[in-house]
């Protein structure tokens, strides 16, 4: 799923703001308001790929059989689920159960499970169900919902390994700098997010778009955007 990273961090700032004065529920995620009219598309294939031309990077080289790739002075990238901790994968699954139902009870649960619960706006107020629905371009909070779906489904890294405060991180993307990712990963990139989106983030040098952390215990750290 391509998404416009604009629309949904200028939502969040507003949403930051709005929630401090506790903004009462007003739809529940069943409900679906039209298509955000100014969603970006991605311009299909003029995009320009880092280390090469106009679809003209360099070929993958080095992915071994389980998709991952070596690199050096990078986190691993891991793909293969049995390597997650059972309380890690567990809550992986509870979030991704939740979001597939598109239910807010269930999402609400599945938040509840934290303690404390996860993070969802840079100042850590608010109520979550709430965010999520101010940040998505629809007012149900389902499209936030499916970038969800789509961050989880991207391989992801370890942080802080080897100490108490390590955690395991999605997208993989979002910890290692925009420059170094390849074509394969590239296709993994504008599933969240748009080609003209990536090349602003590959200007500044960090993605700052949505990710999402477990910890080794199975809390859900956190869920939002920014760097």
């Amino acid at each position: 799923m391509r998404i416009s990273i604009g629309a949904h961090l200028f939502a969040a700032a507003i949403a930051a703001g709005l929630l401090l004065h506790a903004v009462p529920m007003a739809f529940a995620f069943g409900l679906q308001s039209p298509a955000e009219p100014n969603r970006s598309t991605g311009g299909g294939f003029g995009f320009s790929i880092p280390g090469g031309g106009e679809f003209n990077a360099q070929p993958d080289g080095g992915a071994d059989s389980s998709g991952e790739k070596p690199t050096t002075g990078l986190p691993e990238v891991h793909y293969d689920l049995l390597t997650l901790p059972p309380a890690v994968a567990a809550m992986r699954d509870k979030i991704i159960a939740a979001a597939r139902s598109g239910n807010e009870a269930q999402m609400r649960a599945v938040i509840g499970l934290s303690n404390p619960p996860p993070v969802f706006s840079p100042t850590g107020e608010g109520d979550p169900i709430d965010i999520l629905k101010a940040a998505s371009g629809d007012t149900a909070g389902l499209e936030v919902l499916a970038i969800l779906l789509d961050v989880l489904d991207a391989g992801w890294v370890v942080k802080g390994g080897g100490t108490p405060q390590v955690r395991y991180v999605w997208p993989y993307f979002a910890e290692l700098p925009p420059s170094s990712l390849d074509r394969r990963q590239l296709v993994e990139v504008y599933r969240v997010l748009t080609a003209g989106d990536f090349e602003e983030m590959r200007a500044v040098g960090s993605y700052e778009f949505y990710r999402l952390e477990i910890d080794a215990d199975g809390r859900w750290l956190m869920f939002m955007a920014g760097e």
